[in-house]
């Protein structure tokens, strides 16, 4: 049961806060008052699309709080998802910021809206104006039969042989394309892959042959230069090296390192010096005398280069992805070489899965129509309840081609007169007898929903008289065991509720600000005779439907 609704900042609510009761609560106001943004209000609490448009003007923000009672299959669900269940309340939130970002909480614990959904599916239904435009669409009639049938299990078994046999389905189409197709898919992965394997590249060769270029193209000057440096350190033919004065500075310092502590360490340093430049002229010696200007093997290195980036330009930016390019067409070579074999394979797979859809769709169907007639029975009943004593309805469940949903065609049929034909629910139902219709499903779906609050949204559109006061009875007893707000303007529905809230929007300034207050007896008074026409008489034709006597 939904117990509390707090909204702020939502377009023309400043600030609103209402406590609802069980049984059967009505809320009345003039056109324009704010009913919809209450709805929409709620629709945030169910997981509805964040739309930043709800968000006041000049606020941050847009925030709805509502509390419902605690029931155990919630509950399952919160302990599933980690979410506090330590008292009996469920407190949900949504916040909308004014750039449109969303967030929802469920006992202080932040959920996803699909976690958000889950939930509020099994505290509350709206049946708003919308669904009238359901009846109104044949394909989406088959939703109320499953519904009331209660055939997920079912559903979820079919679907899944629908989707396994489309995608056999896909694979085989796909390998029984064109003959010439395949063959001229085969000469060219022949060719590709024949390039790339006699290429035998590898990973990282590129690298090895950009530097060995460098060094092949730069010969003459590194023999010079490693040359050079090496008579200048250590081997000089004409005159003292680097080596040789260190090495004449080591004797000089060696002589009177006895004396100082500080030429001690500076012997060391001249030591480590000569031994530095020992190796760096080693070293020198031997990367130089390992090059030699060598025409053939640099003309080698700018063919292999010269191949590398004719390849890349084909198959990838880099070797990785050439040689990953050649992995994948020799993959689909062999797949289609080996096509025949798969074909057969998979005609024999989609043959099996052929069967296990029709199974799975026949029990689907077999489900639909035997809760068919329960359901036109049941609706056909609760039509006469609402004043169409001389109505017959059918539901009928024909066979259409597989689709996601099913093998099934659903559509309702009536017929609103005697001696009249069953015809389609959209040819010859007028407004009133479209709302009452849709009552009398959501009637006979409450029986059977999970849900102990429902909001019906204008349900009593094109109503009146003695077909109102059907209505009015209908939902009375539908709230005997469920908790039932409606937004209505019909005074039949607003006299026998258990509680009635009035909604006005009031201008301040340049705002429109828009409240809700639940009304005492006498507020109930002047609200019912507002709504039937106002002045004394009206105020007495409300006091008397308050009474019972009308």
């Amino acid at each position: 049961m939904l117990e509390q609704l707090t909204i702020k900042n939502v377009a023309v609510i400043d600030k609103l806060s209402v406590e609802f009761k069980s049984g059967l609560s009505v809320l009345t106001g003039e056109t324009g008052a704010g009913k919809s943004i209450i709805i929409d209000s709620i629709n945030m609490i169910l997981g509805d699309r964040a739309k930043k448009e709800l968000v006041r003007r000049g606020t941050d923000f847009a925030y709805v709080e509502a509390v419902f009672e605690m029931t155990e299959p919630v509950r399952e669900i919160f302990d599933e998802n980690d979410i506090d269940t330590d008292d009996d309340s469920i407190i949900i939130t949504r916040k909308i910021t004014a750039d449109g970002k969303s967030s929802a909480r469920i006992n202080g614990s932040a959920v996803t809206l699909n976690t958000l959904r889950d939930v509020s599916d099994m505290l509350i239904n709206i049946h708003g104006q919308h669904d009238n435009q359901a009846l109104l669409t044949p394909h989406k009639h088959i939703m109320f039969l499953d519904s009331f049938a209660k055939v997920e299990n079912e559903k979820a078994i079919y679907k899944e042989a629908f989707d396994k046999r489309n995608a056999i389905q896909k694979e085989l189409t796909k390998l029984e394309t064109d003959v010439g197709e395949r063959m001229q898919r085969i000469d060219l992965l022949s060719y590709q892959v024949n390039e790339i394997t006699a290429a035998n590249l590898r990973d990282g060769e590129e690298e090895e042959l950009l530097k060995q270029r460098k060094v092949l193209e730069r010969a003459e000057e590194i023999n010079e230069c490693t040359s050079l440096a090496v008579s200048v350190l250590y081997d000089s033919e004409t005159g003292a090296s680097a080596y040789d004065m260190i090495s004449d500075a080591q004797s000089a310092v060696e002589k009177i390192a006895d004396v100082s502590s500080a030429m001690s360490e500076v012997y060391d340093l001249i030591t480590t010096a000569m031994y530095s430049i020992e190796e760096a002229a080693r070293t020198i010696r031997d990367f130089g005398a390992g090059i030699e200007y060598d025409e053939q093997a640099l003309a080698e290195v700018e063919e292999r280069l010269d191949l590398i980036n004719r390849l890349k330009r084909k198959y990838g930016a880099t070797v990785s992805d050439v040689i990953a390019y050649g992995e994948k067409a020799k993959k689909e070579l062999s797949d289609i070489e080996t096509s025949d074999e798969r074909t057969e394979k998979l005609r024999y797979e989609l043959e099996l899965a052929e069967k296990e859809l029709k199974a799975t769709a026949k029990t689907l169907s077999q489900l639909r129509k035997k809760v068919a007639i329960q359901l036109q029975n049941d609706i056909e009943t609760a039509l006469h309840e609402l004043n169409m004593e001389k109505a017959r309805f059918c539901v009928s469940v024909e066979p259409k081609p597989y689709s996601s949903d099913g093998a099934d065609a659903v559509e309702f049929l009536i017929s609103t007169n005697p001696g009249e034909d069953l015809k389609p629910l959209v040819k010859i139902a007028s407004g009133g007898e479209l709302s009452r219709v849709m009552l009398a499903i959501k009637s006979i779906l409450a029986k059977s929903d999970a849900v102990d609050a429902m909001i019906f949204d204008e349900i009593d559109t094109g109503v009146s008289g003695a077909a109102a006061q059907k209505i009015a009875d209908k939902l009375k007893s539908i709230a005997r065991t469920a908790q039932v707000i409606c937004i209505t303007h019909l005074p039949q529905l607003a006299s026998v509720a258990n509680s009635h809230f009035l909604i006005e929007k009031d201008v301040e300034g340049e705002m429109a600000k828009t409240t809700l207050k639940m009304l005492d007896a006498n507020g109930r008074i002047a609200e019912l005779a507002r709504i039937v026409g106002g002045g004394s008489a009206g105020e007495e034709y409300a006091r008397k439907m308050l009474e019972g006597k009308i």
